[in-house]
């Protein structure tokens, strides 16, 4: 008892010495409760500088200490867990998500963000509308995430009320955050979505000055039904009789942002968008966060002179629609340096949240400090969301929320290990279950079908650019591409070990040599450039770039020929535009060569191709046609066309199979035809000869384990060549594909987990499951519909490393692997003598995020450097309306 009581006393003491510190007035916690100490190799309290060998002291859900081990004063009786490779940081904050009203999987059923019955939807809650056994609450806690403001939708003028809760509890009232200091948010939206009212329902608004005169009629509203109850309460404080108003649900909400008790969180992309949403908010004196703020560089100033913040979503590629062509990497780094307050989000589902950090990490590519990035993350969002005073930051006194690393915050080598939300642990990944929220596959029936854990991998040993000073005596000639040489710490080959201190010697576009600097000479006067690492170009073996542009609109959308099912006469050649802009950021991520498919609508789509990424016509940029036929299976054929069959699964391999025996038959009657009496011509039919030859594979694009089956069914039967695409469920039918010796050209390994039906099982692990069964293996960036309209390959070949693949094997999906599954690796896919110059030179681990594409090489000639693409004025930086067809910055 004497004991009991002196750990009472000593936590009291504690409590009163270390409050007053840290300006919180708070109750202690309940000194009943258990407490626990974390020390760890690293704390990174945000709200300090980094703390080495740190301890964390937790009790009754709260902080009471943090700080250096050696300094802390922790009770004799506490234990204390050691875990010395680990890094702590804050709970990750959230402010803007669709965790629960867009529940995983992504079906109708499911679709609670957008009341789409009418424009204003002020009454409606997001409360009323959140699923606590969403998937992704828990895959948002395997990727760190604690608290979250969750949102309607912004396909409304106004969208309704957003909640903030920590990511807890079985029901929305125990994850609801009750702060005397907020009640919430109210969603907002103006630019393209809520003009979708007059696209799609012939109603206003159809312009953003509708949006706008809607927003601000509302208000008016709200503070003249505001000023009806001030008068009210006045006469009854007089002693008057006086009747009520009545009660409008709708600007109740509305009369809360006037008394800045809930704050405006508002959809706005386009630099004269934010403006607008920054115009109405002075206009009625309310308090705004700028969500997404995509062309926020563009008025940096005007956000400084009003103090405003943002709330940054961070695609991986710009368009998708015509309000994020302007996306740049910089913006966050633009807005950092400025002194605006940035916060970088999720909105899941566009960006997933188990992948913040990894997220926030392209914000440091673009210059952000990783001590912003990660302020971005959390105490910044809690500023936003007026919590600050319990989350965001590593203080006693404030709420026990903090994530466990095994490395730094953004670094693709990382993981979560642990998430603690009030001090209890929420997520685990040394527990299976919890491990496949954050990797996928959490939806199996058993968790024994789910291969690994693997162990992590280790990174790469920094390497540095040799200094060019100690390069060559003389004076070297300007490098136009040609003919030069690159020197470079690290030289990726994907044909063998790397070349430490390397050295590549082009000629004519060939490499001429490459070896080891010591044993190369390097010709007087011959231009030279230098880089950190290189790989060889990278290889996107399934992109719909050049066929589906960046604006997504029906001028640049050619994708998908909507006429009918079957489509085999097509061909990719006549729809592939060497002028998409988006073809420009393909050459700045390193990307070469593409493989240009169809889109993904009918179950017989079209002739494939593959494309060098640079050129001024499909003809020159061609280095295989026909590379293939892209074929079909699964939803998005079996309800293309609604009441014409296909309607069933059934009836997309009836298809294929009737117009396989079709064309068989057509081919016996061309050879059977007497002369002078040729068959008359079926363009169709024609298309399918060389796959019935065997001169053209069939890539068979399958997610679901049943489809993917079928596919195989299909090409024993018509004994054709087959590639598998996406191949979602391929790690559950691994022996089968590997017994049949079928290529597999995956799925983006970010794929959106449950996005659909068939992408539920989606798995980080399955392109390691597949090469560990000599399973020939690629990773590409499929089709994209929405944002971002495409991805960033070098990521989704980093994050196969995540779910276990080794590095070297992850360069190999995207460079030799894939240069043999299309028939390209006699001059593509690898470094050595005689094969094409396709480099990439970067200014670190190719594999980090925060990395740099210095220089992109096609055919010996550069079609991207970095360093004239830094000397653009921020707004040239911009995704151009117009490509000129041979590279950002080389034709200016």
């Amino acid at each position: 008892m004497m004991h009991s009581l002196a750990r009472i006393g000593w936590l009291a003491l504690l409590w009163k010495m270390l409050l007053p510190m840290s300006g919180f007035a708070q109750a202690p916690p309940n000194p009943t409760e258990p407490m626990f100490a974390l020390r760890v190799g690293q704390i990174l309290p945000v709200s300090g500088e980094p703390i080495r060998d740190g301890v964390l002291l937790v009790q009754g859900g709260k902080i009471l200490a943090v700080g250096p081990f050696a300094s802390v004063q922790l009770p004799a009786t506490v234990a204390v867990r050691h875990l010395p490779d680990a890094v702590m940081i804050p709970g990750l904050v959230d402010t803007h998500s669709h965790l629960g009203v867009y529940s995983r999987p992504g079906i109708a059923a499911n679709s609670d963000g957008n009341e789409m019955s009418g424009p204003v939807q002020s009454g409606i809650r997001a409360l009323d509308a959140l699923y606590p056994d969403d998937p992704g609450i828990r895959m948002a806690l395997a990727g760190g995430i604690t608290t979250a403001n969750v949102m309607p939708g912004s396909g409304n003028v106004i969208g309704g009320q957003t909640i903030y809760v920590k990511l807890r509890g079985a029901t929305v009232e125990a994850m609801a955050i009750v702060d005397p200091r907020t009640v919430g948010g109210l969603k907002m939206a103006n630019g393209e979505n809520p003009k979708g009212y007059g696209r799609t329902k012939s109603q206003a608004p159809f312009t953003r000055m509708k949006v706008a005169a809607m927003q601000r009629e509302q208000f008016i509203r709200a503070r003249e039904y505001a000023q009806r109850w001030t008068k009210h309460r006045e006469e009854l404080a007089a002693g008057m009789k006086t009747t009520p108003p009545d009660r409008d649900l709708d600007l109740e909400p509305l009369v809360e942002v006037l008394e800045r008790k809930r704050t405006v969180h508002f959809h706005c992309h386009r630099a004269d968008d934010l403006l607008t949403a920054m115009r109405i908010a002075e206009e009625f004196q309310f308090d705004l966060v700028l969500q997404h703020a995509t062309e926020a560089y563009r008025v940096v100033d005007e956000l400084v002179r009003r103090k405003q913040p943002v709330s940054l979503t961070l695609l991986d590629s710009p368009g998708g629609k015509a309000e994020a062509v302007g996306l740049l990497a910089e913006n966050a780094a633009i807005l950092e340096k400025a002194g605006v307050a940035v916060s970088v989000n999720t909105d899941d589902p566009v960006t997933e949240s188990r992948f913040l950090l990894r997220t926030t990490s392209l914000a440091v590519r673009g210059g952000m400090t990783e001590a912003g990035a990660l302020r971005s993350i959390t105490l910044n969002p809690a500023k936003l969301m007026r919590l600050d005073h319990r989350i965001g930051s590593l203080e006693p006194g404030k709420d026990a929320d903090f994530v466990l690393l095994n490395g730094s915050p953004f670094s693709i080598y990382s993981a979560v290990l642990e998430t603690y939300i009030d001090g209890k642990k929420v997520f685990d990944a040394s527990q299976k279950r919890d491990w496949a929220y954050r990797v996928g596959g959490f939806a199996l029936s058993s968790l024994d079908r789910l291969p690994g854990p693997f162990p992590p991998v280790k990174p790469l040993e920094k390497v540095d650019a040799p200094a060019m000073a100690r390069l060559q005596d003389g004076e070297q000639k300007e490098f136009v591409g040609g003919t030069f040489a690159v020197l470079a710490g690290r030289i990726h080959t994907a044909a063998g070990e790397p070349i430490r201190d390397g050295v590549i010697l082009v000629e004519n576009g060939k490499i001429a040599q490459i070896g080891p600097r010591a044993k190369i000479v390097i010709p007087k006067e011959m231009p030279v450039v230098t880089a950190a690492e290189v790989t060889p170009g990278l290889i996107d073996t399934h992109s719909v770039v050049g066929l589906s542009g960046a604006y997504n609109s029906p001028a640049d959308q050619d994708q998908d020929e909507r006429s009918g099912p079957i489509q085999p006469a097509l061909r990719v050649l006549d729809s592939f535009n060497p002028n998409e802009p988006l073809l420009d950021f393909l050459r700045s991520e390193g990307v070469t060569v593409i493989h240009a498919m169809p889109g993904p609508v009918n179950v017989i789509a079209g002739q494939t191709g593959v494309f060098r990424t640079a050129g001024r016509t499909p003809e020159k940029m061609a280095i295989r046609f026909p590379a293939g036929l892209l074929v079909n299976l699964g939803e998005n054929s079996k309800g293309a066309y609604a009441g014409r069959m296909p309607l069933t699964r059934m009836g997309v391999t009836h298809l294929l199979r009737k117009q396989l025996t079709e064309a068989q038959a057509y081919r016996a009657k061309k050879q059977a035809a007497e002369p002078g009496k040729p068959v008359a011509r079926n363009l169709d039919h024609e298309a399918l000869e060389p796959v019935l030859e065997g001169k053209v594979p069939v890539f068979v694009s399958a997610n679901r384990v049943d489809d993917i089956l079928s596919a195989m069914r299909i090409a024993r039967e018509f004994q054709i060549p087959m590639a598998l695409a996406s191949g979602t469920e391929a790690f559950l039918v691994a022996d089968a594909i590997a017994e049949a010796k079928i290529p597999v050209v995956l799925h983006p390994t970010m794929q959106r987990a449950g996005s659909t039906m068939e992408t539920l099982h989606s798995y980080l692990g399955n392109a390691k499951v597949l090469t560990d069964r000599k399973i020939p293996v690629s990773i590409g960036t499929s089709y994209e519909g929405y944002v971002p309209k495409t991805r960033v390959l070098r990521s989704e070949m980093a994050m196969a490393i995540v779910g276990g693949l080794s590095p070297d094997a992850a360069l190999r999906t995207v460079t030799i692997d894939a240069a043999r599954i299309l028939n390209i690796s006699e001059q593509y896919g690898s470094l050595e003598v005689g094969k094409v110059a396709d480099l990439v030179l970067y200014d670190g681990d190719p594999f980090e995020n925060a990395t740099h594409v210095q220089m992109t090489i096609v055919a010996g000639k550069p079609v991207f450097n970095r360093a004239e693409y830094l000397k653009l004025p921020f707004e040239r930086r911009m995704l151009p309306a117009i490509s000129n067809g041979i590279g950002c910055c080389m034709g200016w």
